[in-house]
Formats: structure tokens, C-alpha cells, sequence
């Protein structure tokens, strides 16, 4: 009777055992978020916009309109929206590095025209300091998020997955993560919404209809 006895053991410790598959994928946690199915790529733009920023074209490279952070180097560099249709005869560049070669141009303006979601097509341009700026419109009333530290942490991780972001901030872990996108039409902070709660997130557009 030994060997029936230890076979039905062996089969009821492998039937009760809770040691995973080596390689196996954890049970998903009931406290883990759900997100919302994630926004394939920038939204386009239905009316003109205004973006103010760096135009910078290097050489062989198209002009390009930085509305994020630019690093501190001569020349500057930074990555940004392609124009269609910049000129620099007709907005000249605020400074060009001296070369015997091709020369990197760049300098701050206010660009308005057409926005596909992926290039902005010129229809005018001044200089940012001739630019009279129009106070974008009040951020609508949201109610503050309550949320666990470890569930802030989620929701910062998850605004990393808005197309077009250029920065993500939450000052003092306090209030909502701020995030500046190079556009939204309110595609983006629906789906923020959608994936935190209300009041969790605030998405600002850089590109903006005056």
C-alpha cells in the first residue's frame, strides 16, 4: 500500500501547490490601474494655431519649432515640429554660428499656421518679442485627486505614454501631474481622464487656436 498511498500524495501537493511556473506572468493585482487604451499619435489641428518656441534649422536639416526644453549649447539644439514653408528671408534668424561651411540659424518667434499632427504648415511668423500674447483660456475647474503614493507614482509613469509630450511635472507631490504636449484637442486629456480620474492629470496644449 506504500507506493498508491505516496502517488496520491504527491498528486494532491501538486493539485494545492501555489509555487509559479518558472517563467510564468504573476496573477495581475485587483489594485493595479486600468488604463485606457492608449492615443496612437498627436492630434491634428481643425482651426490655425500659434506656437511660441525656437526655430532652429541645422545644416541639410529642416527648420523645426522647439515648444519644449532646449539645451544649453552653442548652438542650441533641440528636437521640434517640422515647418513647411519657413523662410528665413522673410524672418530673419537672431543668430547664425560663424562657419566656412554651412551655418546652424535659429531664434524665438510666435509661428502660426496649419497643423497636421505631425508638421506645422507657416502661414505667419513674428518675432517673440513683437509678439502680443492672448492669456490662453482658464484651465477648466477640476477637483483634486486623492490617490495613494503608489498610485501617483502609476498615473506619472502613465502620462509618459501621451504622444507628443515634452514635459511631465507634479510640484512638491502635491495637486495633479502637469503635462505639456506639443497639441491636444482635448483627444489627450480625455484620455487622461479616462485612465487616472478627473482632476489626476492636467494636459496643456502648446499649440494653441487664438
Amino acid at each position: 500500500m506504500t507506493a498508491p498511498l505516496l502517488a496520491t500524495a504527491l498528486l494532491l501537493g501538486a493539485c494545492g501547490s501555489s509555487t509559479p511556473t518558472p517563467g510564468a506572468s504573476p496573477p495581475p493585482s485587483s489594485n493595479a490601474p486600468t488604463v485606457a487604451t492608449p492615443v496612437a499619435a498627436v492630434p491634428p489641428a481643425r482651426d490655425p494655431v500659434t506656437g511660441v518656441g525656437t526655430v532652429i534649422q541645422v545644416p541639410g536639416g529642416t527648420p523645426e519649432l522647439c515648444l519644449g526644453p532646449v539645451r544649453e549649447s552653442y548652438p542650441p539644439q533641440c528636437e521640434g515640429v517640422p515647418l513647411v514653408g519657413w523662410s528665413w528671408a522673410e524672418h530673419p534668424a537672431e543668430q547664425t554660428t560663424v562657419t566656412d561651411g554651412p551655418s546652424t540659424s535659429w531664434g524665438s518667434y510666435a509661428v502660426t499656421g496649419t497643423f497636421d499632427g505631425l508638421t506645422l504648415t507657416v502661414s505667419g511668423a513674428v518675432p517673440l518679442a513683437l509678439y502680443d500674447a492672448v492669456a490662453p483660456p482658464s484651465p477648466r475647474p477640476m477637483s483634486p485627486s486623492e490617490l495613494p503614493a503608489d498610485r501617483w507614482a502609476q498615473v506619472e509613469a502613465g502620462v509618459r505614454l501621451l504622444p507628443g509630450l515634452l514635459t511631465s511635472t507634479r510640484e512638491d507631490d502635491t495637486g495633479p501631474v502637469h503635462a505639456d504636449v506639443v497639441h491636444d484637442d482635448g483627444t489627450l486629456q480625455s484620455w487622461a481622464d479616462a485612465s487616472f480620474g478627473v482632476g489626476a492629470v492636467r494636459v496643456t496644449s502648446m499649440l494653441r487656436t487664438r
